[in-house]
């Protein structure tokens, strides 16, 4: 045993020296062979480890020159979280490609729910422009842990890109003992929780009649691809679309675009585009586009919006550009704002604002208007200062007046804000601030200088057992004309542990003002005296919350809110929800829902909402469901649409469902 350690180390020194200046292998194994003049190890009952990947086997030959080896019975391999067995595997580890026979592995993302297990005749891992890529051949997928699965996936070849996607090709639906369907192609997304659409959806609807829906994925590279949907219904016509996506590093876009054939009106078209781009390490792009429209008809609705950021160095620039236009209208509407930012020192900061804005009503009239704004900030320790100065421009001229941009000039604006600050020792904070300006109302015609005077205060205790959060906030307001106004608002609030199962919660605010401003936009919320109460319980399997409260101002109680949670093991469940007007002495609707299994293999939703006041239950809804395993399928009833319809699913994939009916 010290021999072979002693040698295993010998053969960890050769292979670093082998691999130069890259990281050494490192090897261990029951047994090692080195054949002198061959460059070549063999090992048996070993392990093989390189960077962020591992590799077990009964045997492996290591060959030094080409810097691969081959290994086989009981092989293992794995690379960071991910693992595969195989019963045959070859890998370069200069070019980090990887080749695999008679594979099973798992794959998991954000829309699955558990594992989907799969097994190939033979995959090949490699790196395509610095991304990871595992093709397998001959592949045969399922989220089924038993040895022989309920449903599975048949496919002459899959492309997975870890956390990304998997593309299907050739594949086979299996369930039920039978093969149910058959796709060209298909895309699985690992990053997403919605998927594009798996089998075609068919239904029944009070208005349109019969439905179907058919869904094609097709796919042009790793980076683009799309869907195809037919949609026809019975009294309703038919509809053709296309969404096509562009998603590759630095670079994103999708096009829609869908024909609509109504049986009883004229056709219509819509379409859009949304895309966004890294033009360099500086700059950035982004589009969308969006039109709608009837045939023959002039209704066509435009609209765009493109934003370009740039930064570098000490300055920032967003310039962002929307119109939209209505042809039925005859309008057209022009908005563009830019912003600018320059550092000129560690500590002071200039910005412009421009935003122009273009509305147009053809044949009648056009507005034009720029407001405009510059700002300087300087900070320090403990003081951070604006001085901004801002205004706005009528350039048609005032030839229109029915102006909505109503701005209020600032000329100037000086504000000194104090950071915040512990008082003492104390767990409470303060923070200050001043605010000075001059004025010009354009709704009003009012000009005139305030001082604002600003005090805020925050902090927590311990009271009475229980955890306490206190505020105050406290304005002063001088005007250059006399007038002068002060504002307030305070609250505390209480939470308390009666016990490891209940917890109370108090809380109080009040505000109020007085005095008088001659500004329309200086003009403040209502006064308000208001006082809550939160009860929580929890302990398994109840859950128990209220939640009410007293308006002193209104002099009245506000609706008390109650929820309760009946939950125990097996997905047994019972939620009763509603609200009680302490004023009226009335109870409010009431909402329910039972989900209840009968046993291993049949379960019941029950959902609706009753009102005492009426007597009556509606908004019904009743689910009986076949859990059968790794799938469910459900029949479903909704008393609101009056209807019936049949879901089928695979559990692991809780967002997809085949629908039938409804």
């Amino acid at each position: 045993m010290f021999r072979l350690g002693v040698f295993s180390l010998f053969i960890i020194f050769l292979f670093a020296f082998s691999v130069g200046a890259q990281e050494a292998l490192e090897l261990t194994g029951e047994r090692l062979q080195y054949r002198l003049g061959e460059e070549e190890v063999v090992v048996y009952e070993g392990k093989v480890s390189y960077k962020d990947i591992s590799l077990t086997a009964d045997y492996i030959h290591i060959f030094l020159e080409k810097k691969e080896l081959e290994a086989e019975g009981k092989v293992v391999v794995e690379r960071g979280e991910e693992g595969a067995r195989a019963e045959k595997a070859y890998y370069n580890w200069e070019m980090d490609w990887l080749s695999l026979e008679k594979v099973r592995s798992d794959l998991t993302g954000k829309s699955i729910e558990g594992k989907f297990y799969f097994r190939g005749e033979e995959v090949k891992e490699e790196k395509v422009d610095g991304e990871r890529k595992t093709e397998v051949e001959g592949a045969h997928l399922t989220s089924c842990d038993l040895e022989e699965p309920h449903y599975y996936i048949e496919a002459k070849r899959l492309v997975i890109y870890p956390d990304e996607k998997v593309e299907i090709y050739d594949l086979s639906y299996w369930d039920f003992g039978h093969r149910l369907l058959s796709l060209p192609f298909y895309v699985f997304f690992l990053n997403r929780k919605e998927q594009l659409p798996f089998l075609p959806v068919v239904g029944h609807s009070a208005d349109l009649g019969f439905y179907f829906s058919y869904f094609y994925n097709y796919f042009v590279n790793d980076y683009s691809f799309g869907t195809i949907t037919l949609d026809w219904w019975q009294h309703g016509g038919w509809g053709l679309g296309v969404t096509h996506y562009l998603e590759r590093e630095g670079e994103e876009g999708r096009l829609t675009i869908y024909y609509r054939d109504p049986a009883s009106s004229s056709s219509t078209l819509r379409g859009s585009v949304k895309y966004s781009k890294e033009v360099d390490e500086f700059t950035d792009l982004s589009l969308n586009l969006d039109y709608s429209g009837t045939l023959g008809e002039a209704d066509d609705r435009y609209s765009g919006f493109i934003s370009l950021l740039r930064a570098k160095d000490k300055s920032t620039s967003k310039l962002n550009l929307s119109y939209s236009a209505n042809e039925s209208s005859n309008t057209e509407n022009l908005y563009t704002t830019w912003n600018y930012q320059y550092k000129l020192r560690d500590d002071l900061t200039g910005e412009l604002n421009l935003n122009y804005k273009e509305y147009e009503k053809r044949g009648e009239f056009v507005d034009q208007d720029l407001a405009y704004g510059v700002t300087f900030k300087k900070t320090s320790d403990l003081y951070t200062y604006y001085l901004r100065y801002s205004g706005h421009t009528d350039l048609e001229g005032d030839a229109y007046t029915g102006d909505s941009n109503k701005v209020v000039f600032k000329i100037p604006e000086l504000e000194v804000a104090r950071g915040k600050e512990k008082i003492g020792e104390s767990d409470f904070t303060y923070k200050a601030g001043l605010l000075l300006g001059h004025y010009f109302e354009e709704e009003t015609g009012v000009i005139d200088e305030r001082l604002r005077l600003t005090l805020n205060l925050e902090g927590k205790s311990e009271v009475g057992g229980g955890d306490l959060t206190s505020f105050f906030n406290f304005q002063q307001d001088f005007y250059g004309n006399g007038f002068a106004r002060y504002i307030w608002l305070g609250g505390i609030k209480w939470v308390d542990e009666i016990s490891p199962d209940l917890s109370l919660t108090l809380s109080y605010q009040r505000g109020d003002y007085d005095g008088a401003t001659p500004f329309k936009f200086d003009y403040v919320r209502p006064r308000t005296n208001y006082l809550s109460l939160g009860l929580d319980y929890d302990r398994s399997p109840w859950g128990v919350s209220l939640d009410t409260g007293y308006d002193f101002r209104e002099e009245e109680f506000v609706d008390a809110l109650f929820s309760i949670e009946y939950n125990l093991e097996d997905n047994k469940k019972v939620e009763l929800s509603g609200s009680y007007d302490i004023n009226d002495n009335e109870w409010g609707s009431v909402v329910f829902g039972i989900a209840w299994p009968m046993n291993k293999e049949w379960g019941i939703d029950f959902s609706g909402r009753w009102d005492p006041q009426e007597g009556e239950i509606d908004g019904v809804r009743v689910g009986l469901t076949n859990d059968l395993h790794c799938r469910e399928i459900s029949l479903f009833y909704d008393q609101s649409r009056d209807t019936f319809w049949l879901e089928y699913g695979i559990k692991a994939l809780p967002g997809e469902k085949i629908k039938l009916g409804g």
